[in-house]
């Protein structure tokens, strides 16, 4: 059967529902009397949780000056350029399942479809394609029906079994990115300094739960972001509604967090009589507070924040005068690498396994998939580098039940992090094998060896040399190491972090990533429209492995902050509570025309607590482009919008309100 005579088969198929009273804005399902949707949610609040740190009271007593304000964040979709989906198919002779699916998550797929179908999990085997997911963002790291229905399908027709979404049905059936509304306080004293911070947060989980605990816990957490703020006061609600589900989304919360703080800081600036740059700078994590433990109990050992700042407001003309209805602005954001958080939460680990062949080439395995982002490039890179051979002689295969180890997955900017530091375990491993062959073989002590380009060789004598291919060959198939046998090795890296106490302080994770942001707009009066003419990101990532991968990262992360920022947002019918943009005809995306050039920079602050020195860089490049771009309208036309996306009608209201006061 093709799948236009199945859509029509489908189509014929009538369905007669009970309807029932819907509930779509927030605020409004946490009102008694609202329908509620599930029984365990009183007034829909699906769960609240907190974050105390200092004393808040003493700090806005503390503070000459007290800015407050309401803001309200929108529900972009991921918009991945390839849709969910997934292939199984069964094996009715061995009863083992081989599932490829476009998940983030292989490993944890395997369980969940183990647990479902309630066969063994080493039944089950699931594969993430190569050439990666199609891009995820966060999107694809969850267990979604498609992938039980074509399991459970391909068991009872004993055929594989293909389900690939439509972009509307990706729009409808998966999910987006928590919708928040954020009621913020900030208290300062007469010379800038940041004395306390407080807000109300109630986030919109959609009909069912999600991540949306854990994405107010952590956002939370770094709330005050590469800022030294002693007193900070959250109150989360998570609360449900008749909407689409909200689930993780590149930055988990952060980019939320970030517009909010980096527009109160612009406000009080305003109003302070400060430069907005100079704000910032008086508050920072600096290199020489370093190791720096800050209010909440995130122990920073490397910052670039200052330098990052500095280059954007440099290369954006932070002094130059700008001409009419044109503004600047800039805004900052600090983001983890790896995570723990709540008890609930397995530790984090990375595993790696190394082989080195008898060719002296080398096979790296990792459970994790490659989004796209350049995961599996960097492993080779490092595998090449520590094993002293050729890069076009590693080959990494990655996100295979079957043959790879475990892996937690890839999010949350921990795989380069975690795995290449498993990954320098396991080739220590390796490589002391390989040396102490190679000193059998040379007749050298092993601590005066070095390999690099294929060769193992004294180092102060270069001429005395042996090729990694034939100390592989004598390891595998002579007795010179006692016995004959494969050079194979896993490294496993735990993340040294900790779990958060009851009040959601502690470090969650081993290593902290920071970014800067600076946009330039201009403003048409007449219609509204804003046009970004200049962008530039600069991030402190830690060592960088791949530059090339990195800036892409950092360009990639922009572009979708900038659709955060002006674009995007689901939109419901406020009746039925169906989506009204499920197609991309409807829902506006950045496109090359709304795009400047992504100046991207690099700060390399290396961390002394990883192994290799690496930190994320995937979620933290998007983390604070909206609140940039909202702060440089402010500047350009004096009129603040707190409600993302900034369109051109939203901007036409507000120069008009602006009009009206005078």
């Amino acid at each position: 059967v093709d799948e236009e005579t199945a859509e029509k088969a489908i189509d014929l198929i009538e369905v007669q529902y009970e309807e029932l009273p819907a509930v779509l804005d927030v605020e409004e399902a946490m009102k008694p009397g609202a329908p509620q949707l599930h029984e365990e949610a009183k007034n829909n609040i699906r769960e609240q949780n907190k974050l105390r740190a200092g004393n808040i009271e003493a700090g806005f007593k503390e503070a000459d000056y007290v800015f407050e304000d309401r803001f309200q964040l929108s529900k972009p979709a991921h918009v991945c350029l390839e849709t969910h989906g997934s292939l199984s198919s069964y094996d009715t002779l061995t009863g083992k399942l081989t599932h490829w699916s476009t998940t983030q998550i292989d490993y944890f797929l395997s369980l969940g479809l183990s647990k479902a179908l309630n066969m063994p999990a080493s039944k089950v085997r699931v594969i993430t394609a190569e050439a990666g997911c199609g891009g995820a963002f966060g999107g694809k790291a969850c267990e979604f029906t498609y992938d039980f229905c074509s399991a459970i399908m391909s068991i009872k027709l004993g055929k594989p079994v293909k389900m690939v979404l439509s972009r509307e049905e990706e729009f409808m059936a998966t999910s987006t990115r928590h919708p928040l509304i954020r009621e913020s306080k900030i208290g300062l004293k007469k010379d800038g300094t940041i004395v306390a911070y407080k807000e109300k947060n109630i986030l919109d989980a959609g009909a069912y739960i999600s991540w949306g605990p854990l994405v107010a816990l952590l956002s939370g957490a770094v709330a005050a972001g590469p800022y030294k703020i002693p007193n900070i006061w959250l109150d989360n609600h998570i609360v449900y509604t008749n909407t689409s589900v909200s689930g993780a989304f590149r930055g988990f919360g952060n980019p939320q967090v970030s517009f909010v703080r980096e527009s109160l800081l612009d406000i009080a600036a305003k109003e302070m009589g400060i430069d907005r740059v100079e704000l910032r700078l008086r508050n920072i994590i600096k290199t020489e507070d370093l190791p720096y433990t800050n209010s909440t109990g995130l122990i920073v050992r490397s910052c670039g924040i200052e330098e990052c700042i500095n280059k954007v407001a440099e290369a954006v003309g932070w002094k130059e005068k700008k001409k009419p209805y044109t503004g600047v602005g800039l805004a900052t954001t600090m983001h983890w690498s790896s995570a723990q958080g709540i008890k609930e939460d397995p530790p984090d680990f990375g595993s790696v396994q190394v082989e080195l062949v008898a060719d002296g080439s080398a096979i790296v395995r990792t459970g994790n998939p490659e989004l796209g982002q350049g995961l599996y490039t960097a492993l080779a890179q490092i595998a090449a580098e520590e094993l002293g051979i050729l890069l076009e002689d590693v080959t990494v295969i990655g996100a295979d039940t079957g043959v790879t180890p475990p892996g937690m997955g890839t999010y949350g900017s921990r795989a380069t992090l975690l795995d290449g530091s498993a990954l320098k375990i396991a080739t220590d491993i390796v490589k002391e094998k390989l040396f102490r062959v190679a000193g059998k073989m040379l007749e050298a002590p092993q601590d005066i060896l070095t390999a690099k380009q294929g060769k193992i060789y004294v180092k102060e004598d270069p001429s005395k040399a042996v090729s990694i291919a034939e100390v592989a060959d004598a390891a595998y198939f002579t007795d010179i190491d006692g016995h004959a046998g494969p050079i194979l090795a896993t490294g496993t890296y735990f993340s040294p972090a900790e779990q958060f106490d009851d009040n959601g302080c502690g470090n969650f994770v081993p290593a902290y990533t920071f970014l800067a942001n600076a946009a330039e707009v201009e403003v048409d009066p007449e219609t509204g429209q804003v046009k970004l003419t200049r962008f530039i990101t600069a991030a402190d990532a830690g060592r960088v492995i791949n530059f090339g991968s990195v800036e892409g990262q950092l360009q990639g992360g922009g572009a979708q902050g900038i659709g955060y920022a002006l674009f995007e947002d689901t939109i419901y019918d406020k009746k039925t509570g169906r989506p009204l943009n499920p197609f991309l005809i409807d829902y506006k995306v950045p496109t090359a025309p709304d795009m400047p050039t992504l100046e991207a920079i690099i700060v390399e602050k290396i961390d002394p607590g990883i192994p290799l020195g690496t930190k994320g860089a995937g979620e933290v490049a998007m983390g604070c482009a909206a609140p940039a771009i909202a702060n440089a309208i402010y500047n350009a036309i004096g009129v603040r919008i707190k409600e993302l996306p900034i369109t051109p009608t939203k901007v036409l209201q507000a120069l008009k309100e602006k009009a009206a006061e005078h």
